[in-house]
């Protein structure tokens, strides 16, 4: 039987699976070298690529540090307390995680607070704290409220409202 290389196997360029496993701490885009299965990235195959074509890997710690500082500084520029978000593409911008960033698109069940001082609450699914256990940048994870529409009632000559419970 044969397998297609390009698709299975060890040939995967980015794969929650495989992680690199060398001698030092951290790999070449500065997340630990921990065999973490949370942290999907780049396997070996894709970083000695990236050797061989001269490029530099992403350092992911930097990355984060990146964003944040501009979320905390449009705040602070802004004199706005906090900002909010319940879209799991801010979410992702914001925290980098990614929890079911596909199905929560369509079952809200995650949000975000940044504050103007720098502190990050992360509401996320129930059980999933280690999903951003190693990301320095979230200061708290709690469990998020069920957003998850129960009822939808249509008034003449109105829009559909739909009813949120908890």
């Amino acid at each position: 039987m044969t397998t297609d290389n390009l698709v299975v196997g060890e040939n995967r360029k980015i794969s929650p699976y495989q992680r690199p496993i060398s001698d030092t701490d951290k790999l070449p885009d500065g997340t630990p070298n921990d065999d973490n299965r949370v942290e999907i990235g780049p396997t070996d195959l894709a970083f000695s690529e990236w050797l061989t074509l001269g490029i530099t890997p992403p350092n992911l710690d930097q990355l984060r540090q990146y964003r944040y500082s501009r979320l905390v500084d449009e705040l602070v520029k802004r004199d706005i307390g906090g900002l909010l978000m319940f879209d799991p593409l801010n979410i992702r911008y914001a925290t980098d995680t990614t929890n079911m960033q596909l199905w929560t698109t369509h079952n809200p069940c995650r949000a975000c607070l940044v504050t103007a001082d720098g502190y990050m609450v992360l509401w996320d699914f129930h059980a999933s704290e280690h999903l951003s256990a190693h990301l320095p940048l979230i200061n708290e994870v709690r469990h998020g409220a069920s957003f998850f529409i129960s009822k939808v009632v249509i008034e003449p000559g109105n829009m559909l409202i739909h009813l949120l419970v908890r």
